[in-house]
């Protein structure tokens, strides 16, 4: 009989009111300054410090969901980046994770699944079996919410349309227990 060990704790919610929602929440990219570098291969308005009002947007915007989650995942956390990203055609994301704990979210704001494709995950373990990589994408549509643990690797596909394909973007930080909580070293 199988007796999984691990989990890989991912979660999906949808937006409620997702048509009136969305109007607000493009009319609100439309205001941010997207951009790409030499290693991007898509646009983004991911900058350092002008990152923190999306953070308060999005803390707003996704309130409910985010209790929900908390709940579900038996954790409070806090939004410490949130930024959007578009694909023109041709634009993909290589391979890559968020950091080494923690949760990150991607929220489909102009998705089209006849189209675009959805995130792609890789699994932290091989098939013990025959030695593949595991690769796994979630049913995604328009106004849905897909949160997985930060360290998972994943990549987008190149979009093969005129379509554009817009996400926006976050990572969740656990509160770490009093016991596990940094404390104040100092040489005085």
């Amino acid at each position: 009989m199988k007796a999984p060990l691990f989990e890989f704790p991912s979660y999906q919610y949808e937006v409620s009111d997702w048509e009136f929602k969305k109007k607000g929440l493009l009319t609100r990219m439309n205001k941010s300054e997207f951009y790409r570098t030499e290693l991007q291969t898509f646009e983004t308005d991911r900058k350092t410090d002008d990152n923190k009002t999306w953070v308060h947007y999005c803390q707003e915007f996704l309130r409910d969901i985010l209790f929900e989650f908390c709940k579900e995942a038996k954790v409070t956390c806090s939004m410490t980046d949130a930024w959007c990203v578009r694909y023109q055609k041709g634009d993909q994301q290589t391979i890559h994770n968020h950091r080494g704990w923690g949760f990150s979210g991607i929220l489909y704001v102009e998705y089209d699944p006849q189209v675009h494709t959805p995130t792609t995950f890789m699994a932290p373990w091989q098939d013990p079996r025959n030695d593949t990589t595991y690769l796994s994408h979630p049913d995604i549509t328009e106004g849905v919410m897909f949160i997985a643990p930060s360290f998972a690797h994943h990549f987008v596909k190149p979009n093969n349309t005129r379509k554009q394909r817009t996400v926006v973007v976050f990572d969740l930080l656990p509160e770490l227990p009093d016991h596990q909580a940094p404390t104040s070293i100092s040489g005085t």
